[in-house]
């Protein structure tokens, strides 16, 4: 009798629990439909696209840094003058004039050197969408394949067969 008992008890348990965890269903693709976000995003980008030459356009004839662009960059020779220039394009970074932000982007992208990277990031970040333009075609030369250290150029394993 106690095995009956215990076995009745255990099933009306699993029914009262059964009941109290089901939850109204909700359609799978109502929740994760994202066709409206990805319209406006359309909308959006659309946007940015169309005014961006108009902004460019409007900042390059009578501002400093049109006069600064006919001169062509000379990548920094000593080390103090690396460390100067890039002093300068954190304090341009730092600034709030999106001016100066876009210009030391633009200057650390034709410098191209591996350590101005953080900047780089940080005006991917920028409110500016010229600056985060700028920054995205500057930091595209560092993608890819990086350098092999001498322990990548090493012979591959003895079981190479069997990691195919």
């Amino acid at each position: 009798m106690n095995q009956l008992l215990a076995g009745g008890a255990a099933l009306v348990l699993v029914i009262v629990l059964w009941g109290l965890g089901r939850r109204p269903g909700k359609t799978l693709l109502r929740s994760t439909d994202a066709t409206s976000v990805a319209a406006i995003n359309r909308a959006q980008l659309g946007l940015v696209q169309v005014s961006s030459p108009q902004k460019d356009h409007e900042i390059q004839p009578g501002s400093a840094k049109g006069t600064c662009d006919s001169a062509p960059f000379q990548p920094p020779v000593s080390s103090a003058e690396r460390i100067s220039l890039e002093r300068r394009l954190r304090e341009a970074m730092d600034q709030g004039n999106p001016g100066q932000r876009l210009e030391a982007v633009r200057v650390a992208g034709q410098w191209g050197h591996a350590s101005v990277l953080p900047l780089l990031r940080r005006g991917l970040r920028d409110a500016d969408s010229l600056v985060v333009e700028a920054a995205a075609t500057a930091i595209e030369r560092h993608r890819g394949a990086t350098r092999p250290s001498p322990a990548q150029v090493a012979r591959p394993p003895r079981n190479v067969a069997r990691m195919r």
